[in-house]
């Protein structure tokens, strides 16, 4: 019988609320800890294939990274950083600790607003996770009807973008919420068509060429973008076809807070990672999933709201799945 174990590491009634609805949503069975100590244990016995903790300061983390290397070791094929999930009220710049983490996979900022509802919009990441190889938008927002796009050309870029921003008007979300999604498209696409190509030996390609450069995308460079909406959720992926995402300089530059004179310097050479800081500050999620030298698909979600104060401070993740 398949391990269905979902472990929280929590005091909190909020975070029980939202990892049962979490775990209802994604089919598994729920076993909460109180302590590091305790949760550590269940790791050695019962390899829950996922973990949910709350790390609010760096002494809690600690304390768990502590208790797991004197059970089974950081290293051991019982602990799996792409099952694991940080919970914590900071914003990710504020956490410097979990992004250095050996242990690192999932930020959850505990923004709820609603833990239940939350809860189940998550668990359908959470599934996500544990498939062989998380690919696909289908996969993430299962209830959407997805539309592909192929670009040809770098220069298809900003027309992609404007389509999306028309899309998700006629969608009803407000005119300032579609600039939102349409800019962070743009980040998505760049960085495909920039950043992710590379040589045999990993070098990068094209990532100081000039951004308003036309260049073909055929082979491996060729660019999808995947656009669905389930009528709460708008999210969008860019394919690429090289794996080269870095975990490493990805959160580095997604949790830096750059000046505007670094960020105008960084972004002239675009800096995967650098436009994607300001979207996640903006109200966007984000999932990362990359098999090295395969491929690294890279979505953006977003929640329609009422209003646009409430659309900057929706309920944020982020989440990385690197397989090797």
């Amino acid at each position: 019988m398949a391990n269905t174990d979902f472990l929280l590491i929590s005091t909190l009634p909020e975070d029980r609320a939202f990892a049962a609805s979490a775990a209802e949503s994604a089919g598994l069975t729920l076993i909460t800890a109180t302590t590091a100590k305790e949760g550590a244990t269940i790791v050695a016995e019962k390899e829950p294939r996922v973990i949910f903790l709350d790390a609010s300061s760096e002494a809690q983390y600690k304390e768990f990274e502590t208790a797991i290397q004197e059970t089974v070791g950081l290293f051991s094929d019982k602990i799996n950083a792409n099952a694991i999930h940080f919970l914590t009220s900071s914003n990710i710049e504020k956490v410097q600790y979990l992004i250095e983490s050996p242990l690192f996979g999932h930020f959850i900022m505990r923004n709820y607003h609603d833990p239940v509802a939350t809860g189940l919009y998550y668990g359908k990441i959470l599934k996500a996770t544990l498939s062989e190889r998380a690919f696909g938008l289908n996969t993430l927002l299962p209830n959407a009807k997805v539309q592909i796009v192929k670009l040809q050309k770098t220069t298809q870029k900003q027309d992609a973008v404007e389509a999306v921003k028309n899309f998700f008007i006629a969608a009803k979300f407000q005119s300032r919420m579609a600039t939102v999604i349409a800019n962070a498209v743009d980040e998505l696409l760049m960085n495909a068509m920039f950043d992710a190509p590379v040589d045999e030996a990993g070098r990068p390609l094209f990532n100081s060429m000039v951004r308003s450069t036309s260049m073909a995308l055929i082979g491996r460079q060729s660019i999808e973008m995947h656009v669905g909406y389930d009528g709460h959720y708008a999210a969008i992926t860019a394919v690429d076809l090289f794996g080269s995402l870095d975990k490493v300089k990805l959160l580095t530059h997604i949790t830096k807070i750059y000046t505007e004179e670094e960020y105008k310097i960084r972004t002239s050479v675009a800096g995967a990672g650098i436009g994607l800081a300001t979207v996640f500050r903006s109200g966007g999620s984000f999932f990362f999933v990359s098999e090295s030298g395969v491929r690294t698909e890279v979505t953006v979600f977003f929640k329609r709201t009422d209003n646009f104060r409430e659309f900057k401070d929706q309920f944020r993740f982020l989440s990385t799945q690197f397989y090797f």
